[in-house]
């Protein structure tokens, strides 16, 4: 399972066309309550206000959440290869097992979303969906 995308690899203009995208990663978390916001004396709650926008529920609100790691590789060949990837996304560096260039577009903040523990999809499935629900992934497919 991947998804094809031409990536730029950061800071170099060059870029590898129909790259392999592939979900090397889902860790889950339970979180069992809302993110309290952080303590600010100077309001009349005590709180700092939270951006509560739409989209933002991932990031503070309770309930399964799943963050993704993709490590991108030129292509399927290079992936069976065992070749190392030419790039990774994610917002952990302890996923970027391979040590390859991080920086993607501003998507690693978007590779969180929250799990629906009663779908028949698997967690990497429901990953794969999400992502492609994202900008960057918009108009592509899944192989």
């Amino acid at each position: 399972m991947a998804i094809q995308r031409n990536y730029e690899l950061p800071g170099t203009g060059l870029e590898a066309q129909n790259a392999y995208h592939v979900v090397t990663s889902v860790r889950v978390e339970k979180r069992m309550a809302d993110v309290p916001p952080p303590p600010d004396t100077s309001r009349p709650d005590g709180l700092t206000a939270r951006d509560e926008t739409p989209g933002t529920e991932v990031y503070w609100k309770a309930g399964y959440v799943g963050e993704i790691a993709v490590t991108i590789w030129k292509d399927k060949a290079a992936r069976d290869a065992n070749a190392k990837p030419i790039g990774f996304i994610g917002t952990n560096p302890s996923d970027n097992q391979y040590g390859v260039s991080i920086g993607t577009a501003g998507m690693d903040h978007k590779c969180k979303f929250f799990i629906d523990i009663t779908s028949p999809l698997t967690e990497v499935e429901q990953a794969y969906n999400h992502l492609l629900s994202t900008d960057y992934y918009s108009g592509c497919s899944q192989i």
